[in-house]
């Protein structure tokens, strides 16, 4: 039992969860600019692979910036920012499982975001701030798709099949994120909608492109989807 804990514990990437914990703590308890600067230094030194990750990682800044300082908020950061550091530092074995979960993160905090900021369908914001949500599907699941195409396809060009299925499932999540503002919800069980469309959504892609699409996985996702939808729907309150 010893050596297997010996074993475990020499497993864990203990420079990134001390990284991660002491940005984690800077955002938490210090001046913003502490933890900005703390996140910089961690991400371009060493500076190997820093153009690879820049999206998620300015993502992450914007998030850090406009979050409130609570300890659940905290904890989500860290793991993005340990995600982060992994993947673009190659110490991660399983990167494409490693940077999918990075983009989940990433949807749930847009998604928790926007319908936290826009509570109402006829707020002026509501069309600009949902197509974030879409575009931020779009680039995201792009990234994790160049980890299944084809090496002729590495580069995805704009009109590549897997970008044309990005760019269909980005305008779904757009126009999903608009409809559901007219269910009378809170915005966490409005969350938990657009996110869990979102990830089935982004599960289908890349199993399509990775050619293991059939009708087993279909109807798993299905049945997943209509538990979940079922579950939501009868515990929430609705404010009618």
């Amino acid at each position: 039992m010893e050596a297997k804990l010996k074993l475990i514990l020499k497993q864990i990437p203990w420079s990134l969860v001390l990284k991660a914990a002491a940005f984690s703590l800077a955002w938490l308890f210090l001046p913003a600019w502490i933890s900005f600067v703390l996140a910089l230094y961690f991400y371009f030194w060493p500076f190997f692979h820093s153009r690879k990750l820049l999206f998620p990682f300015v993502l992450f800044l914007l998030f850090a910036l406009g979050l409130p300082g609570t300890f659940w908020f905290a904890a989500v950061l860290g793991a993005i920012f340990f995600s982060i550091l992994g993947i673009k530092n190659l110490i991660f074995v399983n990167r494409f499982g490693n940077h999918q979960f990075l983009a989940f993160l990433l949807f749930f905090l847009a998604e928790l975001s926007f319908f936290f900021s826009v509570e109402r369908w006829n707020d002026w914001r509501a069309p600009f701030l949902s197509l974030g949500t879409g575009l931020l599907f779009f680039f995201l699941t792009r990234q994790l798709l160049r980890y299944v195409e084809p090496p002729k396809e590495m580069g995805l060009p704009l009109g590549s099949p897997a970008s044309l299925g990005a760019g269909i499932g980005s305008f779904l999540v757009w126009q999903l994120s608009l409809a559901i503002l007219f269910l009378p919800l809170n915005p966490l069980y409005q969350t938990a909608l657009l996110f869990l469309v979102t990830v089935i959504l982004a599960d289908f892609l890349l199993e399509r492109a990775r050619g293991r699409l059939d009708r087993r996985k279909l109807l798993t996702d299905f049945s997943i989807f209509f538990i979940i939808v079922s579950f939501i729907l009868i515990s929430a309150e609705w404010g009618l």
